[in-house]
C-alpha cells in the first residue's frame, strides 16, 4: 500500500484521543438535545461531518467500537438499543431503527440505502385498523466480517453470522451462515472459498 493513501483506520488511529476527548466533553449534554444534533450534521459533508457524527453516535449508543463511518443523511432511531463493534461502516441514506436491540460485530460494511428494522407490525382483522395495532420486537444479530450491499432490508429477527456477503436489494429475515445471499427472500447462492 502506498504511503500516501490513509485508510479509515489508520485516520481513526491518529485522532482517537482527540475524539475520545470530544466524546468525554458531549456526552453530560442531555440525550435529546445530541440526538438532536446528530440530525442537524446527518448531511455535513467532508471528513468533519463523518467525525461529528461518530462523536455523536458513540455517546448515544448502548455499545461502540472504534473507526464507526456514519455516511451523509444516515436515519437511527432507538439508538439507546444499538450496540456497534469497530471497523464498522454506514454508507448514505442508511435507515437503522434498533427498537428490538440490534448487535453489529466487528468488520461489517452496510452499502448505501440500506435498511435494518428490529420489529413487525402486528396485523389482524379487528376493529383497530392495522397501522394502530401492536408491534413486536425481535433482537437482529450481525457477527463479523460481513458485507450487505446497496438497498438490502434486513428485518426483525435476523441472525447473520460471520462471512456472509448479501447482495444488492435482498431482503432478509431468517439465519444466515457463511456464503454469499441473494433475493428476496435471501437465498444462499454460492460458498465462500
Amino acid at each position: 500500500m502506498s504511503e500516501n493513501i490513509k485508510t479509515g483506520r489508520m485516520v481513526f488511529r491518529h485522532w482517537r484521543s482527540i475524539i475520545l476527548f470530544l466524546c468525554a466533553i458531549i456526552s453530560p449534554l442531555p440525550k435529546f438535545f445530541r440526538a438532536y444534533l446528530l440530525d442537524v450534521f446527518a448531511g455535513f459533508p467532508g471528513k468533519t461531518g463523518v467525525g461529528i457524527r461518530y462523536i455523536l453516535i458513540r455517546t448515544l449508543v448502548k455499545a461502540c467500537g472504534d473507526n464507526v463511518y456514519i455516511g451523509r443523511w444516515c436515519v437511527f432511531k432507538n439508538l439507546q438499543n444499538l450496540s456497534l463493534g469497530s471497523n464498522i461502516s454506514f454508507h448514505e441514506r442508511s435507515y437503522v431503527d434498533a427498537a428490538g436491540n440490534i448487535l453489529v460485530g466487528n468488520d461489517v460494511s452496510f452499502a448505501h440505502s440500506v435498511s435494518i428494522i428490529s420489529f413487525e407490525h402486528r396485523y389482524a382483522l379487528s376493529e383497530q385498523p392495522f397501522k394502530y395495532q401492536p408491534v413486536e420486537l425481535k433482537k437482529i444479530c450481525i457477527a463479523s466480517n460481513v458485507w450487505v450491499g446497496c438497498g438490502v432490508r434486513i428485518l426483525a429477527g435476523t441472525i447473520i453470522d460471520s462471512d456472509v456477503v448479501i447482495a444488492a436489494n435482498s431482503v432478509t429475515k431468517n439465519h444466515l451462515t457463511a456464503g454469499v445471499y441473494a433475493g428476496s427472500p435471501a437465498m444462499k447462492i454460492k460458498e465462500l472459498s
